[in-house]
């Protein structure tokens, strides 16, 4: 299932169950992924398998090929300060699609999503679904935080969004050495 979501993605425009059963079904698939060639598998089929899958297999995957990668190509001079973009979006659906998220009581429920990226490769993700992250004034600083955390020698400058208006985290960041840029509001006063 790895090899035909990761091979479906590098080679359709868009992905689908239909898609990845004509990738799948494809001979070029199957000799590349050493698979017997009279196999076959119908949309029905992938969506069960789909709906199965722990959605953290799909997190640990990603920090695994994050991680070969970034050890394939090592930055050279790890003294130089590494921009990290930082943003939050909020996704919904609605609420019998989603088992967990931010209830907002209209039957619809929201999940958070946060990213970090490192001009190259998204670095590091949250997903959010209490409602207390709705604010970006929780969701950003964690998920920066965390990021501070796996990456303990960093000396990496985070770029965040004007969500952030927090000066108390701001004050936070600063005790704690994480460099960051924030764009403020208009006519912001100083503390």
């Amino acid at each position: 299932m790895f090899y035909l979501l990761l091979y479906g993605i590098v080679e359709n425009e868009k992905l689908s169950q239909r898609t990845l059963e004509d990738t799948f079904n494809d001979f070029l698939f199957k000799t590349l992924f050493d698979l017997d060639k009279s196999e076959t598998i119908r949309r029905s089929s992938i969506s069960e398998r789909l709906s199965k899958i722990d959605s953290d297999y799909f997190r640990q995957i990603y920090q695994c090929i994050y991680q070969q990668f970034h050890d394939a190509y090592p930055n050279k001079d790890k003294g130089n300060h590494h921009l990290i973009h930082v943003d939050s979006s909020m996704v919904s659906e609605a609420s019998a699609k989603l088992l967990k998220g931010i209830d907002h009581k209209n039957g619809k429920k929201s999940v958070k999503y946060s990213m970090a990226f490192d001009g190259l490769l998204p670095c590091h993700s949250e997903v959010f679904t209490k409602a207390t992250y709705s604010s970006e004034d929780m969701a950003l600083p964690e998920a920066i935080m965390n990021h501070v955390k796996q990456d303990i020698q960093h000396q990496n400058i985070y770029v965040i969004d004007r969500g952030l208006q927090s000066t108390r985290t701001m004050k936070s960041f600063t005790n704690d050495a994480v460099t960051f840029i924030v764009r403020a509001k208009e006519n912001r006063k100083h503390i």
